[in-house]
């Protein structure tokens, strides 16, 4: 959600989201020039009498960087398969261009032998093709 929405959403000033957000109490992407808060509970982020974080503080930032770093895995496995593939497409591809270049070379010798054929008519008389001399 915006930050305007988390702002609305935890009771707080929008300028508190942001403090939360730089100080890694709530997490959040930027998107397009715009904080997208992500919301996994509905718990407060909050602070020690003396401003310090809490020992729950850090689970909950281990738990975020267990679950961004699951995600990273995921996008990286994905990757590999659009690699494996593409590879697979190029490896098709050259087995295609491959067949077509044997196809042209045989196609140009039919034409130069149907050249040659044509020419050898042509130079003999025409009694010769006629009575095949």
């Amino acid at each position: 959600m915006s930050t305007p929405q988390a702002a609305e959403h935890f009771g707080v000033n929008i300028k508190t989201i942001r403090r939360w957000i730089s100080s890694s109490k709530l997490f959040a992407e930027m998107v397009d020039g715009r904080w997208h808060v992500h919301i996994e509970g509905h718990d407060v982020p909050h602070e020690s009498p003396n401003g310090t974080d809490n020992g729950k503080h850090l689970q909950v930032q281990l738990k975020r960087a267990d679950s961004e770093n699951q995600l990273l895995r995921d996008q990286l496995n994905l990757k590999d398969q659009q690699i494996e593939s593409l590879i697979q497409q190029l490896d098709h591809s050259q087995q295609i261009t491959a067949f077509s270049q044997k196809n042209v070379t045989m196609l140009s010798e039919q034409l130069l032998d149907s050249r040659q054929m044509i020419e050898d008519m042509r130079s003999r008389s025409w009694w010769k093709r006629i009575f095949r001399r």
